[in-house]
């Protein structure tokens, strides 16, 4: 017994070294290369073959570090074999199968599944919290007496373990009745008293939070190894699909400039009556398209590149928060609930481009208009800076 504990810290040691490199690499990468690597690619769309496929390369190689990270998995698992477990039973066995089935999956719901059923092998007992609007709903749980436990249960955000683990995004130990009395009434008391609260960190920010404790039964099951493990695998793979879904708005993007500059030029027409007023914002007269052709060559880029960048920044705000942009649309309140991602994002665009002669055409507020409030602005409420 002595000797298999030994093999399981190593083991723990070993994975814990290896994901702490691949998974700070990895996150690295796609904070740091996404905005600045591909949206000046897509930007280039006179050089749109070139840049697209260097987007794609950049994909690639982030996709290449989770295959370096499950060939780091094979040879600790090689390395930590003990010929006292069966084929395919030993913990590195077990761990590495829960860490593929997640990097498997191919959408979000089907990776938070896989992530539950892996720490449920070697945690008695799990549930995931999805973190909204500075609340905890529940979502799904491994292990408890009524697999829906916790479905629709809703907890606070900002305090107890949970918001420990949110406001530091690190794991958080300690007694279970911390997390929450109410739960812990609910569904009885871990036999040692304490639980595990890890958060999932997607794009720096906390997506849903994972609760692990070692069941009500003696001796109890719990190793949070594994499961800080396999909540690292979960967000990198989270993100990798993220990176994918932007790659391909980029290249549909890209696709769209390219087509619309092989098209050969309208046969002219009678000029239509006037349009009635518009209800969006108007940008000056140098952002229409018509007076773009009195702009000289350099300043007609300019104002295209400043067009195509406000787009993607709204277009990865919509994708990363398709329930408000719903909710904000039926209540009219669209910058209310995105005020912060909305000011982010233009703080981004006015650097880049607040500066320039395309500083008075608006485009980031024209596209907010256009994207988040399908071209009506009383769906953003007030409030909203035009």
């Amino acid at each position: 017994m002595a000797n298999q504990d030994q093999v399981t810290k190593a083991v723990e040691h070993a994975l814990e070294d290896v994901f702490e490199a691949r998974m700070a690499s990895l996150r690295q990468t796609i904070a740091q290369e996404v905005i600045e690597a591909v949206m000046p690619l897509v930007e280039a769309a006179d050089a749109s073959s070139a840049g697209l496929a260097a987007a794609e390369k950049r994909a690639a190689g982030a996709e290449k570090k989770v295959e370096e990270l499950k060939t780091a998995l094979a040879d600790a698992e090689s390395k930590a074999a003990n010929p006292r477990f069966a084929p395919g039973t030993a913990p590195t066995d077990i761990l590495f199968a829960s860490v593929a089935s997640i990097y498997d999956a191919e959408g979000q719901a089907d990776i938070l599944r896989n992530l539950l059923d892996g720490i449920a092998q070697s945690n008695a007992r799990a549930a995931l919290f999805v973190a909204k609007g500075g609340n905890l709903t529940g979502w799904q749980c491994r292990g408890f007496a009524d697999d829906g436990a916790v479905k629709g249960m809703v907890l606070s955000g900002s305090s107890g373990l949970a918001g420990r683990a949110m406001q530091d995004k690190e794991p958080v130990s300690a007694a279970a009745a911390e997390f929450s009395s109410q739960f812990i009434s609910t569904n009885g008391n871990p036999v040692d008293g304490n639980a595990l609260v890890l958060p999932l960190v997607v794009r720096d920010k906390v997506a849903a939070i994972i609760y692990t404790d070692a069941g009500t039964s003696t001796p109890g099951t719990s190793d949070t190894s594994a499961a800080r493990v396999l909540v690292r695998s979960a967000a990198s793979w989270l993100e990798i699909l993220a990176l994918r879904k932007m790659v391909g708005g980029a290249v549909e993007a890209a696709a769209d400039a390219a087509a619309a500059a092989a098209e050969p030029p309208p046969a002219p027409v009678a000029a239509p009556p006037p349009p009635p007023p518009a209800a969006a914002p108007t940008p000056s007269s140098a952002s229409s398209g018509a007076d773009l052709a009195g702009l000289s060559p350099e300043d007609q880029e300019l104002h295209k590149k400043a067009k195509r960048f406000a787009k993607l920044l709204v277009d990865e705000i919509k994708l990363y928060n398709q329930a408000k942009v719903t909710e904000g649309r039926a209540n009219k309140d669209i910058y209310k609930r995105l005020q912060e991602d909305i000011d982010k994002s233009r703080a981004t665009y006015e650097k880049r481009y607040g500066s320039t002669s395309a500083a008075s055409a608006n485009y980031f507020a024209r596209e907010v208009v256009r994207i988040l409030a399908d071209n009506d602005p009383a769906l953003l409420g007030g409030g909203f800076p035009q």
